[in-house]
C-alpha cells in the first residue's frame, strides 16, 4: 500500500513583493505529490505559483532548470494538483500580480507518494 507524507505546508504564508520561495523539496523518494494551494480571499492581489526542477540545490549553481507547471490565483480561488515526481529537488515559488503587491498570504500543503 502507498505511503503518504506531509512535506511542506504553509498556513498562512506570506508572499513577498518579489518571488517567494515557499518550499524547497527533495522528492527523491517519492513518486507523485499533490500540491493544495489557495490564495486568501482577503488578498489584494493574485499570484503566480510556479514548480520548477532545481539543478545543485542548495550550492551558489542552484538553478532552475525546468519549469514544471505554473497558474495563476485571484483572491479566494484555490488549486489541487497531483504531479508525477518529475526530480530530486522541485521549489514551490510564489510571485504576486501585479509584481510588487503586498499584503499576500497563500495556504498551501504538499503530500508527497512512495510507491
Amino acid at each position: 500500500m502507498p505511503t503518504t507524507k506531509l512535506l511542506a505546508k504553509g498556513n498562512p504564508a506570506d508572499v513577498g513583493p518579489d518571488q517567494s520561495q515557499l518550499a524547497l523539496l527533495d522528492l527523491s523518494s517519492y513518486a507523485a505529490i499533490r500540491l493544495s494551494v489557495g490564495n486568501w480571499e482577503l488578498s489584494p492581489a493574485s499570484v503566480i505559483i510556479s514548480l520548477s526542477h532545481i539543478d545543485q540545490p542548495n550550492t551558489p549553481n542552484a538553478n532552475a532548470i525546468a519549469l514544471l507547471d505554473s497558474f495563476t490565483l485571484a483572491p479566494g480561488e484555490s488549486v489541487s494538483n497531483l504531479y508525477q515526481v518529475p526530480g530530486e529537488v522541485v521549489a514551490l515559488l510564489a510571485n504576486p500580480s501585479p509584481p510588487q503587491s503586498s499584503g499576500i498570504n497563500v495556504f498551501f500543503t504538499v503530500y508527497g507518494r512512495a510507491d
